[in-house]
């Protein structure tokens, strides 16, 4: 796996690698305990190489812990990502965004006027590779805290926490650019199947609806301990 997953030297960005995934096992507890990358991407010895391209392979990465309480003027709800199953960065490349929306709905499922708020994991590097954004990912058996507070007197009997997953983000930024850009050889055609393509790659891996309702002070009083590290 090694020769394909890891770049020791060259195509850095703010002094860390870009492919950096066999380092990033080979630190966790999973090398440690002699959990393999063919455990998860090749069982049964199954050419599989299944990542975050499929739903149910990403799903197995992750576990997630959601609360939500209504204070007399706001709301305040948080989402708790934890990488439980991944032995290396979730996500471990720069290509995928994972972007973690709340909003406010009515009882069908209608977003309230300004009350949508996001949070994003992943690596976002510029196009010329030279810039790094941000850096969320979740270390293996780390989490990643999702706070949503609104300070707004609504009447909205539901938060709602989505978690999407861009698999090919950067793509979808280059070939936008390079539709914008153009040039005397750029073939529009195929840059915009590829765009295509790359946004078709796009899916909703998780949805959780919350009643706000004082009875759910108990189980928001169990997520505060979490955030607070008494049982993450």
């Amino acid at each position: 796996c090694r020769p394909c997953h890891q770049n020791d030297a060259g195509y850095e960005c703010n002094g860390s690698v870009l492919t950096n995934t066999y380092a990033e096992w080979n630190k966790s507890p999973y090398a440690k305990k002699g959990i393999t990358c063919q455990k998860c991407h090749m069982p049964d010895r199954r050419h599989l190489f299944r990542g975050i391209h499929d739903k149910e392979m990403t799903l197995s990465a992750l576990s997630f812990d959601a609360g939500v309480k209504r204070k007399k003027n706001s709301t305040v709800g948080g989402l708790v990502i934890t990488n439980s199953g991944a032995g290396h960065f979730f996500p471990t490349y720069s290509t995928p965004l994972v972007v973690v929306r709340g909003y406010l709905s009515g009882e069908n499922g209608t977003m309230f006027p300004d009350t949508m708020k996001e949070g994003y994991i992943g690596r976002k590097i510029s196009l010329d590779l030279t810039k790094e954004l941000f850096d969320t990912r979740i270390a293996p058996l780390k989490g990643f805290t999702f706070d949503y507070r609104i300070k707004k007197n609504t009447k909205a009997p539901k938060l709602v926490f989505e978690v999407w997953v861009y698999p090919d983000e950067f793509y979808e930024r280059f070939f936008s650019n390079m539709l914008v850009q153009g040039g005397p050889e750029a073939d529009k055609d195929a840059l915009k199947k590829a765009l295509d393509a790359a946004q078709a790659s796009r899916y909703l891996l998780y949805k959780r609806e919350l009643r706000l309702a004082f009875s759910f002070k108990n189980s928001y009083s169990t997520f505060e301990n979490k955030l607070l590290g008494k049982s993450f």
